[in-house]
């Protein structure tokens, strides 16, 4: 990926704490949210977008109409007639239901875990692969629950100044399960990327040399909008807002969980200390 630091070697624990500080020297006092992918490859995808996707992408219109249908339904014959759209949001992500939401954290080494988690499918470890991990800044844009945000109605419905050509807003909820304050779990919330496309450059340099990306393009790779920074290529400038992206190399991988576990204690299950993560994944790691 064009904008990953070509300067970074990660090859454990000690390389990949280099490349965090390194980081976070360069944001200087901005605040950052993490994410973790586990493979390099994967797409800043919503759970919701990717549910509705049937190829060419998907209209914001379409994911307001399902995410209607998801509360209506909630209310109507679950009985959560007494909850705001963003709780119940946010109850649906945790518990596994599409919804357009990002799992962040404001704390860089539970993101880094999500990135090294050991994968298993068909009741087998599987092979590790190189993942990422990224730095959003989300400096003055976190959401309370106002008014405006913390009612019955989707505080979207009618989209928010900036909702499809600015950085996403984020959202630290309320504890409403365990889950949440032992991952230091916070949610991004933007609306699909569309406007101008001169944004999203296709790597770093002049920008009056580099074409951008078309929309369609953005919108295979991410369903919020990011303004993606290199920091091999220049300083921060005072107005940006940079989304930054480290590749971690399988070979660090092992390395790297080992140490989170014995000298963090960032393990499976810490990051899900609920019964419903021992019933989903803790029998996983049981060698039998």
């Amino acid at each position: 990926m064009p904008w990953e630091s070509q300067k970074a070697s990660i090859r454990d624990w000690a390389g990949m704490i280099d490349e965090i500080n390194r980081v976070i020297t360069f944001v200087g006092d901005r605040t950052l949210a993490w994410r973790g992918h586990a493979d390099a490859s994967y797409r800043l995808h919503s759970t919701l977008y990717r549910h509705l996707d049937r190829g060419g992408g998907v209209r914001e219109s379409t994911l307001v109409s399902f995410e209607q249908s998801m509360l209506e339904a909630a209310r109507a014959k679950w009985r959560f007639d007494n909850r705001g759209a963003l709780e119940l949001m946010a109850q649906f992500q945790h518990l596994g239901a599409p919804t357009r939401m990002l799992d962040v954290t404001f704390n860089p080494l539970i993101a880094l875990w999500f990135a090294v988690e050991p994968k298993h499918e068909k009741g087998k470890l599987q092979a590790d692969i190189d993942g990422r991990l990224i730095a959003f800044d989300v400096t003055d844009r976190q959401l309370n629950l106002t008014s405006d945000w913390g009612g019955r109605d989707l505080p979207w419905s009618t989209p928010p100044s900036g909702w499809h050509d600015q950085l996403p807003r984020v959202w630290r909820p309320p504890s409403y399960n365990e889950r949440i304050p032992a991952q230091d779990s916070a949610f991004l919330l933007a609306g699909v990327p569309s406007g101008s496309s001169r944004f999203y450059r296709k790597h770093p340099g002049d920008s009056t040399n580099i074409p951008p990306w078309r929309l369609a393009e953005v919108r295979e790779v991410t369903s919020v909008p990011t303004k993606m920074w290199s920091r091999d290529f220049t300083s921060l400038y005072p107005r940006s807002t940079p989304t930054l992206t480290i590749r971690i190399p399988k070979r660090a991988k092992r390395d790297i969980r080992h140490v989170l576990d014995r000298r963090f204690g960032i393990n499976t299950s810490s990051v899900y200390p609920d019964m419903f993560g021992l019933a989903q994944r803790g029998w996983r790691e049981i060698e039998f």
